[in-house]
């Protein structure tokens, strides 16, 4: 990742709303912020560069939650990022593909089963494709957004370039899914 300025910040934590209270500036993983004398309640974050990816619970485990540079990368409160809670315990920066955007989407595990290729957001799964339960994912350029719910609403989890052979390897409980964007990076 090359050599980093110490006044370097691509993404800072804020405890409180609207960019007030402790902050913690990253540069980098944080599998514990709570080892940065940081309080692990974040209420606003702002991301100078890349895409970031909090987590509810330490070593990058539990909710996940994507700071990137939509909205000009300023999250003024915690609903912005789809969380229900201000609890964050770990931080990474999202990995950058620099391919063309581009998924494949089964409707079973093991890619298998109903098949779609997207190359760009798609805010209703159901409206667009008929489909609303997608088991298994190929990512073969940039890096996605998967949500729940249509609109890039509820739980979601990221997907970097891989092979995700059942909704498990995303971290997700189920095959739901309602809207898929892609992660923006500047």
């Amino acid at each position: 990742r090359g050599f980093w300025k110490s006044s370097w910040r691509p993404v800072t934590l804020f405890e409180q709303r609207n960019f007030a209270g402790r902050r913690l500036d990253l540069n980098g993983d944080c599998p514990r912020i709570s080892e940065r004398n940081f309080p692990e309640r974040c209420n606003s974050v702002q991301v100078e560069s890349g895409a970031w990816v909090g987590f509810e619970h330490e070593n990058y485990r539990g909710r996940q939650y994507l700071w990137d540079m939509s909205d000009r990368g300023e999250y003024n409160c915690y609903d912005k990022w789809c969380a229900q809670v201000d609890h964050v315990s770990s931080v990474r920066p999202v990995k950058q593909d620099n391919g063309l955007p581009r998924a494949q989407l089964f409707e079973r595990g093991g890619f298998s089963g109903k098949k779609m290729e997207i190359q760009d957001d798609v805010p209703n799964l159901m409206s667009r494709y008929s489909l609303n339960r997608i088991a298994s994912i190929r990512v073969l350029g940039g890096a996605w957004v998967v949500y729940q719910e249509p609109n890039y609403r509820g739980p979601h989890y990221i997907l970097e370039k891989r092979d995700y052979n059942n909704y498990s390897d995303w971290g997700s409980q189920n095959s739901t899914v309602g809207s898929m964007r892609r992660v923006r990076f500047n």
